[in-house]
């Protein structure tokens, strides 16, 4: 009976260590800080590890538009000119002259009209920002546990997923204006006349005399 009872014991504490030793190699078979998946199957292990990296970025768009607007536009003024124009009158009857002045006062309207042109620049900026989240997954084959066995196949896969925010806009305009089309008229009337007439001139007749 004693030879039979250490028989038994002999088989469960064999067995015993059988377990745990099967446990260890599947359950610690691999050990990191990193939150990779392991698994073993059929003496191979196979360690997934996934990382990923966030980095932001943004798309910027700028469209650009021109318009351009036409209004009539005209400036009038009005101002005074003299002109004087002198002229010998000769004498009907003598070999006389005289100075005839003629003083002619004009009003003058100048008028001046034009196209005035408003030319408009508007630069429309849109900023949206982009959260971009790279994950990579690289898959290890090792043969046995992955700190003792051989490493057989390593596979990366790569993925790239993009979060577009909120787009802001923000409007720029710019306005100019220039002349174009642009046309000076003057209208000249006449608002007063005067004549002077000046002595005879009786130097000729004069030396006569004195012969």
């Amino acid at each position: 009976m004693k030879k039979l009872a250490m028989i038994l014991i002999a088989i469960m504490l064999s067995f015993g260590f059988t377990s745990g030793a099967i446990a260890s190699s599947t359950a610690t078979a691999y050990n990191s800080d990193n939150d990779d998946k392991v698994t073993y199957k059929d003496g191979i292990t196979t360690v997934v590890t996934t990382k990923k990296e966030v980095t932001h970025d943004k798309i910027v768009k700028v469209k650009k538009s021109t318009d351009y607007s036409t209004e009539k536009k005209f400036d009038k003024s009005t101002y005074e000119d003299l002109e004087v124009d002198v002229k010998k009158e000769k004498h009907p009857k003598h070999d006389w002259y005289r100075d005839i002045k003629t003083e002619t006062t004009y009003k003058i309207t100048k008028t001046t009209t034009w196209d005035e042109v408003t030319k408009t620049d508007t630069i429309r900026k849109t900023t949206t920002p982009v959260k971009i989240t790279k994950t990579t997954i690289t898959t290890k084959k090792y043969k046995g546990k992955p700190n003792k066995g051989n490493l057989i196949s390593t596979k990366s896969k790569v993925k790239v997923d993009k979060k577009y925010g909120e787009a802001k806009v923000k409007v720029t305009k710019h306005k100019s204006t220039y002349k174009e089309n642009e046309k000076t008229h003057f209208d000249k009337k006449v608002i007063d006349v005067k004549v002077t007439k000046g002595k005879w001139d009786k130097k000729d007749k004069d030396e006569d005399d004195k012969h």
